[in-house]
């Protein structure tokens, strides 16, 4: 389990963070939203270690590591994944992974036939997770040619042969094509299935709300609200100063009213004239707009 506990943080004269807490507990999805400049990188710079904290303002697994080294923190099992590319662009997808069993805590090599066996294990997970992410057939390419969404992915997997207890990700999903960020939200899911807990920030609100168990939104260096989906919709300033009106609304029908959503929706069906063969006869379907009104769901 991570804990923030009244964590506020400076860069000179200028007050990024002010008197924040927050959590992510084992196996849950949180979701870290807010508008941009609202400190969400910061916070999350800040838990890693690459930023200087005050003592006893990050616990994680119940020690306060709040002086810890980033290298120890890592090793203890809590990986960030930061919004830009942090993949060796010239070295190949394979090295990239490889620079995990060399360096990283866990795989520390040890004599005789367990060094074998750590390696063996350490190739199957990889190809594993490689396999799950559609990776397998750019083991041999540079990670710089890969597409936005193969580079995430690719950082992901990297994270995951870590074995973190805790990921912290910002803007997973920046610069994604819609295909990857459904497999990185199947990923997600599954990793939080499995223990890991997540604390996700991003600006596809709507992606992150369908996978989260927990959602902070931060305003200013502050948190303005927190809870799950309901509660998020029902804070008035949230949905005043981030959400919008006509956003707001988007998402109350996706999320609060989901029954009313499928009923209230807008079909169309296509009047075409065929001949005996089947063949469609008039060039341009005519179609009309029905509208759909379930009274009970309003």
């Amino acid at each position: 389990m991570l804990q923030v506990q009244n964590l506020s943080q400076s860069i000179g004269r200028l007050q990024l963070l002010h008197g924040i807490s927050c959590g992510v507990k084992d196996g849950t999805i949180t979701a870290l939203l807010g508008p941009n400049g609202a400190g969400k990188t910061t916070l999350l710079r800040s838990i890693i270690g690459l930023l200087p904290v005050p003592a006893r303002t990050i616990f994680f697994q119940d020690q306060d590591i709040s002086t810890w080294t980033v290298a120890a923190r890592v090793a203890a099992g809590l990986v960030y994944l930061p919004q830009h590319p942090s993949l060796l662009s010239d070295m190949s997808v394979k090295d990239n992974l490889q620079l995990v069993f060399s360096y990283h805590k866990y795989w520390e090599s040890v004599p005789g036939d367990e060094a074998v066996q750590a390696k063996a294990t350490f190739l199957q997970e990889r190809d594993r997770w490689l396999a799950l992410t559609s990776l397998t057939e750019h083991l041999k390419k540079p990670a710089g040619v890969l597409s936005g969404g193969q580079k995430r992915k690719l950082e992901v997997v990297r994270a995951l042969l870590m074995h973190p207890k805790i990921v912290l990700l910002d803007e997973p999903f920046a610069g994604v094509d819609p295909k990857s960020i459904y497999e990185l939200k199947e990923l997600f899911v599954s990793l939080s299935q499995s223990g890991v807990g997540l604390l996700i920030s991003d600006h596809h609100v709507d992606q992150l709300l369908a996978i989260s168990s927990h959602i902070y939104v931060v305003m200013a260096g502050r948190v303005v609200t927190q809870g799950d989906v309901t509660d998020i919709m029902a804070d008035k300033e949230t949905k005043e100063r981030y959400l919008g009106g006509a956003f707001y609304e988007e998402m109350a029908t996706e999320f609060l009213y989901p029954s009313f959503h499928r009923t209230h929706s807008l079909q169309f069906i296509s009047l075409c004239s065929i001949n005996h063969s089947g063949r469609t006869v008039v060039g341009a379907c005519l179609k009309i707009r029905l509208e759909k009104v379930h009274l009970g769901a309003v």
